[in-house]
């Protein structure tokens, strides 16, 4: 048996990814990696008692490729005596209309074919070639973009979706070492080389000149990093989830509460992975900043103040328990808790600065930038961004009015405003609360929902208005 083959079977029986008789569908695009590990896998699945299946994933960004490597990995399946799948994803409007960078969208949509195929016929593993330079790669990654200990541990040999990693401390030159000594082909995907994507600058440009200024061994030490993390992060878990259960109210058909007393006694670190915890139980996306700002209003907020979160999310300080609800289901709008009776409002706003909006619990804050914000703000949502090109003061902020019309960035023409939000599952009730963006020549966005298209961001060197919705 190849070093590389062995030393893959140990690490499935050592983290216990596969078990006999698991069918497992394996990730393929052409490239080294994923190639690599079809071959290993096949070469094991009669030790392991599993059946495979290739999948290969068109994400339609690079026509002049894709042909060539869906049919290396279908001819490679058939040498293997596998069977191979394939399978598209609309990655460019997915991203237009989710407001994602076609990074993270080509990564979603990836994962959820490559799930919706493993559940064909029976519940699959999912199986991809993660790499330890990728391990290295992401703990960077992660550590740019601000994260804690759970992130800096980089993924783990079997992920929250059950997606397993075999090859997750491997190195690449041992890969292409072992597709040179079989002569088994691979290509390289094209979009690797660009660096507009951060992913992409960090392989390219900084993990190279930290090893060439700094530390020549950098990746193997943020390998490492990632382990002793990762096996901290382990024990933090147990300690959390047991704290989970003294901390958390859960009554069906209640909102989730905290109770804020025994929140605040424990050690910081498990007041951060609690709510952490609560706000994935939530569906929600937690971040360093979210649990912080959540913290803070726990130590210090006055009773019945409000944090406003993606999705519809709301949290309000009551006397001894946040409590956290979607008062309006799940959606992209952020109106406050406080009543629901329909009213109206306007407000003029002559320059940058923070508007109350009369009538309401709103703050609308507007500030101009100079350029773009990065792309990690964009992704955030937790503000809308508008070109300035055609854009100028005073602006009006008001509530919705029968026959408001707009064209939603992305869409493909002109909709009404009541229409579109009872597409988005805004409550009749609540729609009036959307705050409405206008100039005189109509409407510039739905705060806090959808800009419109006439505003997008599209030349780098326009100035940018930048606007947040706040409550008092």
């Amino acid at each position: 048996m190849h070093s590389l083959e062995k030393h893959t079977l140990e690490m499935i029986r050592e983290f216990d990814l596969l078990q006999p008789g698991d069918p497992v569908v394996v990730g393929v695009s052409g490239g080294p990696d994923s190639m690599a590990l079809l071959h290993v896998l096949a070469a094991l699945a009669g030790e392991l008692k599993v059946s495979l299946r290739a999948v290969y994933v068109d994400h339609g960004l690079r026509p002049d490729e894709t042909a060539a490597e869906a049919t290396l990995v279908r001819e490679a399946a058939g040498r293997l005596g596998l069977e191979f799948q394939s399978g598209q994803a609309p990655v460019r409007e997915y991203a237009r209309q989710q407001g994602l960078s076609v990074e993270a969208a080509a990564r979603q949509l990836r994962y959820d074919l490559l799930e919706k195929m493993a559940g064909e016929g029976g519940k699959a593993v999912i199986a991809v070639g993660h790499t330890a330079d990728d391990q290295a790669e992401e703990v960077l990654l992660r550590l740019i973009r601000g994260a804690g200990r759970s992130g800096l541990s980089g993924m783990t040999y079997r992920n929250y979706r059950g997606v397993i990693r075999p090859f997750l401390k491997v190195p690449k030159s041992t890969l292409i070492a072992y597709l040179n000594e079989f002569a088994i082909p691979f290509l390289e995907d094209s979009s690797n080389q660009e660096r507009e994507f951060l992913r992409n600058r960090v392989r390219l440009d900084l993990l190279p000149y930290l090893e060439k200024h700094f530390n020549p061994a950098i990746r193997e030490t943020l390998r490492r990093t990632a382990d002793v993390l990762g096996a901290e992060d382990e024990l933090l878990a147990e300690l959390a989830a047991d704290f989970y259960r003294q901390v958390v109210i859960n009554e069906e058909g209640k909102p989730l509460r905290l109770d804020i007393a025994t929140l605040l006694d424990a050690h910081l670190s498990l007041q951060r992975r609690v709510v952490e915890m609560v706000l994935l139980q939530l569906d929600a996306k937690p971040s360093f900043q979210q649990i912080d700002k959540i913290l803070a209003l726990a130590g210090r907020g006055e009773n019945g103040k409000e944090l406003h979160m993606s999705e519809g999310l709301r949290l309000i300080k009551r006397a001894e328990a946040l409590e956290f609800s979607y008062p309006a289901g799940r959606s992209g709008h952020r109106q406050s808790l406080a009543g629901s009776q329909e009213r109206s409002f306007e407000e003029q706003m002559d320059g940058p600065g923070r508007w109350p909006i009369e009538g309401t619990e709103l703050v609308l804050q507007l500030e101009i930038l100079d350029k773009a914000p990065a792309h990690e703000e964009l992704i955030k949502m937790e503000a809308d961004f508008l070109e300035m090109t055609e854009l100028d003061f005073p602006l009006t902020v008001r509530s919705l009015r029968p026959g408001d019309r707009f064209h939603p960035l992305g869409g493909p023409g002109s909709r009404k405003v009541a229409d579109f939000l009872a597409d988005r599952k805004v409550p009749r009730e609540q729609r009036y609360l959307v705050p409405i963006l206008e100039n005189e020549a109509g409407i510039i966005a739905l705060l806090g929902q959808r800009i419109d298209q006439r505003y997008r961001l599209v030349d780098k060197e326009a100035k940018v208005l930048k606007v947040v919705l706040l409550s008092r």
